[in-house]
């Protein structure tokens, strides 16, 4: 095996979801595209991915959707993954996290939550994700993984999506963060900015963001209970939020050499694959449609090098790798 790599596999478990967020418009086209019809993967061929993710060298599995919480027999999946070695990630809205059943996903090997947070105002919530329910779904996740962390070792990441609606909801989104005892802040940049032209943010806000927003952050990190070294490295992160290279929504330059490229693969109920992190967002032609009892040939070290040459002609735009981590507990 070669030097170590940290592979980024992603299972979909779903594309059914009970949001409708204004930030997964071309994600939804692409799932209406692929004429998903919310199948479930399947579970037999989840294990196969797992084996396969073990035998090339990978450590971890990310549960995703859609909405993978609404995957009636969820608690099966993360068996699999965990006695196959793999520690597991799940990426959800918080729609079906009750106390009872975080705490047994807990005990099956889930390692890793993340929460998408877009804001903390009902309206806002509304008009940014669709469904009002989801502001209480969000506020009530957030209590029982705060409520489960000192019995429990996992890590817990809030992210969230800079919009124009949300932006100046960023100060609070971290305040929300640290007081739930979150280990990371993930503030993103819009994935595809460059063509949601109704929500990205225009200049006047990104500079607005700069000089106000961007202080506010830095100001609840200093009255937050952190290390002096902690707070500068945060506050240094922050600062680097919208640095002004970004101009146009371009974050690479033209020789940039995505890292995902081959560490990375998400794969869909239908047999769609794609080597692409940002495929979502930029209807990346770059795709694999295979027959699932193909995996085993599939999943290789030799197949995924191979994948350093499928970028999108979007690349320039995907924000991949640039945006800043917040490391909120060391």
């Amino acid at each position: 095996m070669e030097t170590e790599r940290n592979f980024n596999f992603v299972v979909k478990l779903t594309t059914n979801c009970p949001a409708n967020c204004k930030c997964c418009a071309n994600r939804k086209r692409e799932f209406k595209l692929k004429n998903e019809n919310n199948k479930i993967f399947d579970i037999s061929i989840f294990e196969k991915i797992c084996i396969n993710i073990k035998k090339v060298g990978g450590h971890y599995v990310c549960l995703s959707g859609g909405e993978p919480t609404m995957v009636s027999n969820i608690e099966e999946y993360l068996k699999i993954a965990h006695d196959n070695g793999l520690a597991i990630r799940m990426n959800t809205n918080g729609w079906e996290i009750t106390e009872e059943k975080l705490t047994k996903w807990l005990s099956l090997g889930l390692e890793q939550i993340v929460l998408s947070v877009y804001s903390l105002n009902k309206i806002t919530t509304k008009n940014i994700r669709g469904n009002e329910i989801l502001f209480n779904k969000v506020i009530n996740a957030a209590k029982v993984i705060k409520n489960l962390k000192p019995k429990n070792n996992f890590t817990f990441i809030v992210q969230t999506v800079i919009m124009r609606e949300n932006y100046k909801e960023m100060a609070d989104l971290l305040d929300f963060a640290i007081k739930h005892e979150a280990d990371f802040f993930w503030p993103s940049y819009l994935e595809d900015a460059i063509n949601l032209l109704e929500i990205r943010m225009p200049k006047e806000d990104i500079v607005n963001f700069k000089n106000e927003v961007i202080p506010q952050m830095k100001s609840v990190v200093e009255k937050s209970v952190f290390s002096t070294e902690h707070k500068e490295h945060l506050k240094k992160c922050i600062n680097n939020l919208y640095k002004d290279e970004f101009d146009g929504y371009i974050y690479h330059k033209e020789d940039f050499n995505c890292y995902w490229l081959r560490n990375h693969l998400t794969f869909y109920p239908n047999g769609t694959i794609y080597p692409c992190p940002a495929h979502e967002y930029f209807s990346s032609k770059n795709q694999y449609k295979l027959d699932y009892s193909l995996i085993d040939d599939f999943l290789t070290i030799e197949n995924l090098n191979k994948n350093i040459n499928s970028k999108s002609i979007h690349y320039r735009y995907c924000p991949q790798g640039v945006y800043q981590e917040l490391k909120l507990r060391s």
